[in-house]
């Protein structure tokens, strides 16, 4: 194991193998998104059919960006932005969403 030059064994510092192996642990258990959450967590605020043209892209800054397949999807999801953020509980896994952006995009289908 490797310890920083101003840390020993005896000194009761983590490695920094260990150290890193802790955060990325804490990390993964309480902040970690899957895809899969993320794609349930949207289904359910913006709809079954909704969500067939639409998928979210990123979460950055409190800002969620989802991608949509179609100009109408772009309009009607606009239209029912502060629904679906109602819908979220303001949060996206557990951080605060401030706002949501629509672009036309990619979106995978179903299998």
């Amino acid at each position: 194991m490797w310890y920083s030059p101003c840390s020993s064994p005896e000194s009761g510092e983590l490695p920094l193998e260990e150290a890193v192996r802790q955060a990325l642990k804490k990390l993964t258990k309480d902040e970690a998104l899957t895809e899969e959450g993320v794609a349930a967590a949207w289904e359910k605020a913006a709809g079954c059919k909704a969500a067939r043209h639409s998928r979210p892209a990123s979460f950055k800054g409190g800002r969620l960006v989802v991608e949509v397949d179609a100009s109408s999807w772009l309009y009607e999801l606009t239209l029912e932005k502060k629904a679906i953020l109602k819908r979220l509980g303001g949060k996206f896994a557990g951080k605060k969403i401030k706002e949501i952006g629509f672009r036309i995009g990619e979106v995978w289908e179903k299998k």
